[in-house]
């Protein structure tokens, strides 16, 4: 199943295009216009920077999360953005940090027990 990575900053989408080649698993650009037209799989995994426009960035986490079936999000922010990172979990994101954005996708898209 791929990964889907909101393209609304080029350089973060090619980051993540990177991890998930290291991942071995394919990657989806979408729009951040067209996310709610998209219906996503039970097990999909959408990666979100929330950095850039953090106030637009949760309302599409929520709205993500809202969608039957919930895809799991990944919001990833600064290691000192605790605010923001606290927000976007408390809106049922899993959290990452940019360094550590590699190991929580790994664990995303992982099966669970």
């Amino acid at each position: 199943m791929p990964v889907f990575v909101v393209q609304d900053d080029l350089f973060f989408a090619a980051r993540v295009e990177a991890v998930a080649r290291r991942l071995r698993i394919p990657v989806v650009p979408i729009a951040l216009q067209s996310v709610d037209g998209i219906h996503f799989e039970p097990g999909s995994v959408v990666v979100v920077q929330v950095t850039l426009h953090p106030q637009r960035q949760l309302q599409l986490v929520e709205r993500l999360r809202q969608k039957d079936p919930p895809p799991t999000v990944v919001a990833v922010a600064g290691h000192l953005e605790t605010s923001l990172r606290r927000r976007a979990r408390a809106l049922g994101a899993v959290v990452a940090s940019h360094s550590g954005m590699e190991r929580t996708i790994a664990r995303a898209i992982s099966p669970s027990p």
